[in-house]
């Protein structure tokens, strides 16, 4: 036996005057450990008496599980969220053999306790917490930028580039873009956290196993769960426990499911993918070369359908992603959960020694505890988790407040515009008439554009088998989605050129079709979402079901 075999025997924690068996040097969360919990107490061997010692000892510390109190004060840790997200989330990146321990301090209680699992990408995950840490910053960084850009151009603090003859600014769309940037990735977000390889020593076994033994203890005192939910996630057992601990501890989620946040975890990426596309259209419309009317619109749709294409892809993946999760939802059983100590038949496969407490056995009996049985416990997570991504995503599963903020970057360019426009001689009067129209543009006409788009993309979001299928698929969703976009731009023109033909005073009949052109655009909306979400309740009402 080696000196590290030996040394694993000889930790021992000890639960109310039982000695339970410490191999915990491996113990971890998820993956890391790898899995759940890489070595428990050493399963008993077919000779001797020690399974008869075995039941005392998984009974005690089930019962220091379940009782939700921490071993002693100071294992309860926090780590600011700010480090979380810091350096685009190199505590997720970064190997093994580097430890963050230090980042994390002693608390009290917790904003938030991270539930996640370590069989996702990590992209993925950094994107989405970026977006839900960092996102709402970002926008408003950029767009205070861009208004600022606006002022000093107008006191001609900055050259301008040449453009049919005039001179353009460009100081809006790149400012307002590189500081949004730079604070999706800088910005320090308030708050504590539990993150399981921040705030558990990885390198000492003892603190390991006193960390997973106290997990019961951490999620009783944090005020929110934030799960980020992916395919993987209902089947590892200790996400699992983590929000059956949560539940237990906090009953009112029944009654506030919006202290349970549950994110899919490829809303971050959808997120970004609408803010590059409004950026990149934003873009186009005003630096465009072309000064025809109708040419610039006609070049516009069809760098808006190439543009489209890219989106309507991702949300075809996410709307499959939600799929998956509705799936596993209806289907949710603790006793389907991934075990790791289970998957090798209970025999470490670093040690060949036997692994006396059986991780699965250890979740259950807390949950039955808890519950009055596994079946209650699933009959909770299917009911809860439904009504929070109900509640948070809204029967659309993306939205109209994070369209709102995903279409922000569009202003950007748009604000150059209206700098170069409110300098030339004779015009300044029409400043109300692009404002009004552009807030109705962001507010009304690109969600419902979006509406329309996302119902189609889920209906036709089964993944193709030949790549060349993909793409007609996609191409089909923006051809369906079409209709919507020209009926936005025959309304823009009619209202335009109606009340520029007949109107008595140029800016007060322009400022009064512009209201018409916002308030059409946003009956059209109300109408359009009102049906997209009757036609979505089915979704979670089979959810909750």
């Amino acid at each position: 036996m080696s000196s590290d075999e030996t040394a694993n025997q000889n930790h021992i924690v000890t639960v109310e005057g039982h000695h339970v068996a410490g191999d915990f040097v491996e113990i971890d969360l998820e993956e890391e450990v790898p899995d759940e919990a890489e070595n428990g107490p050493q399963e008993p061997s077919d000779s001797g008496d020690s399974g008869e010692s075995t039941k005392p000892e998984l009974a005690a510390l089930v019962g220091l599980i379940e009782r939700m109190q921490p071993t002693r004060p100071e294992i309860l840790r926090a780590v600011p969220t700010y480090h979380i997200v810091a350096r685009l989330g190199r505590v997720f990146w970064s190997g093994r053999d580097r430890s963050f321990f230090s980042l994390s301090k002693v608390t009290q209680d917790y904003d938030e306790f991270l539930s996640h699992s370590w069989q996702v990408a990590v992209w993925k995950k950094v994107l989405l917490l970026l977006v839900i840490k960092n996102g709402l910053a970002s926008v408003v960084v950029g767009t205070l930028t861009s208004l600022l850009m606006v002022l000093l151009w107008q006191l001609d603090f900055f050259p301008g580039f040449p453009k049919l003859g005039e001179k353009w600014s460009c100081w809006c769309s790149f400012v307002g873009l590189i500081l949004a940037l730079f604070t999706l990735a800088f910005w320090r977000p308030r708050g504590s956290i539990f993150v399981d390889r921040v705030c558990i020593y990885q390198f000492d076994p003892r603190m390991k196993a006193e960390g997973i033994v106290n997990i019961g203890a951490v999620l009783s005192v944090s005020k929110s769960l934030l799960v980020l939910f992916d395919d993987s996630y209902a089947d590892r057992l200790w996400c699992l426990f983590e929000m059956a601990a949560f539940l237990k501890a906090h009953p009112v989620a029944a009654e506030k499911p919006y202290i349970l946040h549950v994110k899919p975890i490829l809303l971050g990426f959808i997120a970004c993918t609408t803010c590059f596309v409004a950026f990149v259209v934003g873009f186009f419309a005003v630096f465009n070369p072309f000064y025809d009317f109708f040419l610039f619109w006609g070049v516009l749709l069809v760098f808006g359908a190439a543009e489209g294409m890219f989106l309507v892809h991702a949300f075809r993946k996410y709307y499959r992603s939600l799929e998956a999760i509705e799936s596993q939802l209806q289907d949710f059983r603790l006793r389907h959960a991934e075990c790791w100590c289970c998957s090798v038949n209970h025999i470490h496969p670093a040690s060949g020694m036997p692994i006396e407490v059986c991780d699965r056995e250890i979740v259950s009996q807390c949950v039955t505890s808890w519950f009055g049985s596994e079946q209650e416990f699933d009959e909770s997570v299917r009911s809860l988790t439904a009504r929070a991504l109900e509640q948070q995503l809204g029967y659309d599963a993306f939205p109209y407040l994070w369209m709102l903020g995903s279409f922000v970057p569009v202003w950007w360019p748009w604000m150059d515009y209206l700098a170069v426009y409110s300098q030339w001689e004779g015009e300044q009067f029409r400043v109300p008439y692009f404002v009004i129209r552009f807030l109705a543009f962001w507010l009304f006409c690109m969600p419902l554009v979006a509406t329309v788009g996302i119902f189609f993309a889920r209906c036709l979001r089964r993944k193709a088998q030949w790549i060349c299928t993909e793409l007609f698929l996609d191409a089909l969703v923006c051809v369906l989605t079409l209709p919507s976009v020209l009926a936005c731009v025959a309304w823009q023109l009619y209202t335009e050129i109606t009340f520029y033909k007949y109107g008595v005073q140029d800016w007060l009949s322009e400022t009064l079709g512009s209201v018409l052109f916002a308030a059409g655009c946003g009956v059209a909306l109300l109408a359009t979402r009102k049906g997209f979400h009757f036609a979505n309740k089915r979704l979670f009402k089979r959810l909750g079901g």
